[in-house]
């Protein structure tokens, strides 16, 4: 099969198209073709070798011949013993974060709790752009936050995968006050995607503006967290789920003592892989989630896709579409 593997940390150079062996199901998994494979924050992360603590766990030579690629949709071609919930023919799509990753290839085996049905209205491309960001979106609204109509919503960093996933959630919950902050470049996409107001966040800090949200949602935390409060409407929540290493370890040092000193609450996701995925599902059978798509790229431009990921120029979503 073909397969993009990781020879080192870096970048789009750290990434080689080449022939590799077509794995098989084993007991309790499925072979999946892989039809196509969303790009994520952790793709990046793992490729790069940042922050500090991938190194950390993974080797300071990271891991040779990796594949990656974590948000997967395709087809089940082989069932291994003991695997009752999938068939032969199913297409299914699942968050392979906690199993090795391994989207970036035509085939991959890996167990079958992964795995969700993809609803008959939905796409393998718009499929491979929900497991990840629509899982963070679900459980960073739903589970943390509780989101109820009447809230007022911030999103910081919205203009990727993830951000139009939450404003089209959050719509669907009643939420009519939904505020994106993002690049200049993107006020115009963030408005079309559902958000009522846009922010360039080059020409407004959020925590200075002077008003007050109920939720905060970010993606980035380019903001400290002693400036979140300013934020922050009495009781508010502000929910990290995506951040730098200097940023992330200031929150785990200090978030709950700045809640308890501010009256808000400050928090870290910790995202539960596929957790909410049949929730995905139902959603987005009913029409309430639709993934943006910024382009769909062949496997042979996964270097490239990466690249324009790690540039933060995506509008959404970026695809590789490796059947075919």
């Amino acid at each position: 099969m073909r397969a993009v593997v990781q020879t080192a940390y870096g970048g789009a150079e750290a990434l080689e198209l080449r022939t590799a062996p077509r794995p098989t199901a084993g007991a309790g998994e499925v072979l999946i073709r892989v039809h196509a494979t969303g790009v994520n924050d952790q793709d990046w992360a793992l490729l790069t070798g940042k922050p500090f603590f991938v190194r950390a766990f993974n080797g300071k030579r990271g891991h040779r011949g990796r594949i990656l690629g974590l948000d997967v949709a395709g087809e089940v071609v082989e069932v291994g013993d003991g695997v009752s919930n999938l068939s032969l023919g199913d297409r299914v799509f699942g968050d392979l974060s906690e199993r090795g990753n391994g989207g970036f290839a035509e085939y991959l085996s890996t167990a079958a709790a992964a795995f969700t049905r993809i609803p008959d209205n939905l796409s393998f491309v718009d499929a491979a752009a929900l497991p990840h960001a629509g899982n963070l979106a679900v459980q960073a609204l739903v589970d943390v936050a509780k989101l109820r109509p009447e809230h007022r919503l911030l999103v910081n960093g919205a203009g990727g995968g993830v951000g139009p996933l939450i404003a089209q959630l959050a719509s669907h919950y009643g939420v009519r006050d939904i505020v994106g902050v993002d690049d200049a470049s993107k006020q115009e996409f963030m408005r079309a995607v559902g958000f009522t107001r846009s922010l360039d966040y080059r020409a407004v800090d959020f925590t200075r503006s002077g008003e007050r949200f109920d939720v905060i949602i970010d993606t980035r935390m380019t903001r400290s967290p002693f400036g979140v409060p300013r934020a922050l409407a009495p009781g508010g929540i502000y929910v990290a789920i995506g951040a730098t290493t200097s940023s992330l370890l200031g929150l785990a040092l200090w978030g709950r003592l700045i809640g308890r000193m501010t009256g808000t609450r400050l928090r870290m996701l910790w995202l539960k892989p596929n957790a909410s995925t049949s929730e995905l599902a139902t959603l987005a059978e009913a029409g309430v989630l639709k993934p943006h798509i910024d382009r769909v790229m062949p496997l042979a431009d996964t270097g490239l896709a990466m690249e324009r990921f790690g540039a933060a120029q995506h509008r959404g979503k970026i695809v590789i579409a490796v059947a075919g």
